[in-house]
């Protein structure tokens, strides 16, 4: 195995610096290559870190999930292809076919609380992956490291030409900002993500020929919708209020501010069942995320979940993947994924065994967050708080390990970078101003969401990777020529 993942990374490297695929005029072309050699690096890291610090010797987390839940899968086409064409495509899927093969799965079932189950695309792809890694776990890391190199040649070609400074160091420090660099060299969502958005923004911003720019446009939608739908929906908000703002207001920043302003309010009012939709389905996603940070158990039952907070485990029993109920105790009842609001109640021990879903003693980094509770005013007041969590913390004073330290590093590194960048920047022409407005905006949008759900700093740091490396774009494209003498543009 081991000459084997040595193989298939030569080969990698070699269609990386030889492919046209993976061109980039300007660059050396080992750039790319070598990019994607320290991807590969900060990907072991990540996998040490999980092994030795969250992990009780082996990969752990959602990374071991996607791994051995997808290997779960491709054993499917090994008993029945046309099974396992039914699970990967979803096409002629049904509750039967999973429970027969998939029983033992976590992530594979999200119910109706999601419209798109990232999580299962996730387990899909990795089950692609394990027909040809021969399940080694490096083998699908160089995978999604040379996709997630493919998504930073991508995002050099949309925003080069709007950036004064040399190619090298535009490449360079876009391919190093840490959080980017981190949870984009990793076997989760975040490569297919990175993908997405940079797939999307190259057809935006550069493509020329219509046909292309419309096709890259709906594959990369298709990718997000597939792997983070939120994401795209940022996307989407954010393009068109820099249309409205481009073609309605003709760049006139305080007219177009003051008409949000009016109009996201009389919006709600008129559309008021569409308001109630998205205030509900945050209610619930916060609710899901304040109970995995606070830590508890997910039971299944015949007909029902059940909930129950990490204080009352010495309620219940504990055998392998089975829970009973000991004593009397509360919880909360819910259809699992279901997005409507769990119900509580009162159980009595009646000898029932019950699978356990899903178990934890709670986040080291959880903070409270002010709950939604259904209200569109309360979410409008939590806006500064969701902002200060997501887009600030965490602080020296919050909770977790060491680690958030190194985000809190980031977060201060970021903001020293912006507020250098506003004293040195250069006179932009019609299209950099849009394109700016448009990364802030992509920025605030993405946070909001991310602050307004999520009470675990953790979390957040990984969520949030792309609200910040927008932010980063944002200076690089400000910046004068000459702030820096070794920023001064080559010829």
């Amino acid at each position: 195995m081991l000459i084997y993942s040595v193989l298939f990374t030569v080969v990698i490297i070699v269609l990386v610096r030889y492919s046209r695929l993976f061109r980039i005029d300007g660059l050396s072309p080992w750039a790319l290559p070598s990019a994607y050699l320290l991807k590969v690096a900060v990907g072991l890291l990540l996998f040490w870190l999980h092994i030795h610090t969250y992990g009780i010797g082996e990969l752990s987390h959602d990374g071991e999930r996607f791994f051995n839940e997808g290997r779960l899968l491709n054993e499917v086409f090994y008993t029945s292809p046309l099974d396992y064409f039914r699970l990967l495509t979803g096409i002629g899927e049904t509750e039967e076919l999973t429970h027969h093969y998939l029983s033992t799965t976590r992530y594979w079932s999200a119910g109706d609380l999601t419209i798109i189950n990232d999580a299962k695309n996730v387990i899909r792809s990795h089950s692609i992956l394990h027909f040809i890694s021969f399940n080694s776990v490096y083998v699908h890391l160089c995978a999604l490291c040379l996709l997630s190199t493919a998504a930073l040649r991508n995002l050099y070609i949309a925003f080069k030409g709007s950036s004064s400074l040399s190619n090298r160091l535009f490449f360079w420090v876009i391919l190093l900002v840490p959080s980017t660099i981190f949870w984009t060299s990793s076997m989760m969502k975040e490569p297919f993500m990175f993908f997405g958005i940079s797939l999307f923004m190259r057809a935006l911003l550069i493509e020329k020929s219509p046909l292309k720019k419309y096709i890259w446009l709906l594959i990369s939608s298709f990718i997000l919708l597939a792997f983070k739908p939120y994401v795209l929906l940022c996307l989407i908000a954010t393009a068109l209020c820099v249309a409205l703002y481009h073609f309605m207001f003709k760049q006139r920043l305080f007219r177009f501010i003051l008409f949000l302003c009016i109009c996201i309010p009389v919006f709600s009012v008129v559309f008021s069942s569409a308001r109630h939709t998205v205030v509900h389905y945050l209610t619930r996603k916060q609710f899901d995320f304040i109970n995995v940070g606070k830590g508890g158990i997910h039971v299944k039952t015949d007909t029902c979940f059940y909930f129950f907070q990490s204080y009352q485990y010495p309620n219940i029993q504990f055998k392998g993947y089975t829970a009973e109920l000991k004593n009397e105790a509360d919880a909360f009842r819910y259809l699992f994924g279901s997005t409507q609001k769990p119900v509580p109640v009162h159980l009595i021990p009646n000898g029932e065994k019950w699978t356990v879903v899903y178990k934890s003693l709670g986040s080291a980094s959880y903070i409270d967050i002010t709950p939604i509770d259904e209200s569109f005013q309360q979410l409008i007041f939590n806006i500064p708080e969701a902002l200060f969590n997501a887009g600030i913390r965490p602080l020296p004073s919050d909770p977790g390990s060491k680690l958030k330290y190194l985000s809190m590093l980031e977060v201060w590194l970021l903001f020293a970078f912006m507020g250098y960048v506003i004293f040195h920047r250069r006179t932009l022409d019609a299209n950099s101003k849009n394109l700016v407005l448009g990364l802030i905006l992509f920025a605030v949008f993405l946070t909001l969401l991310i602050g307004w759900t999520t009470p675990v700093l953790g979390a957040i740091a990984r969520y949030r990777f792309p609200a910040q490396l927008a932010l980063v774009l944002v200076g690089l494209i400000l910046i004068e020529p000459n702030a820096l003498k070794i920023w001064k543009k080559q010829s």
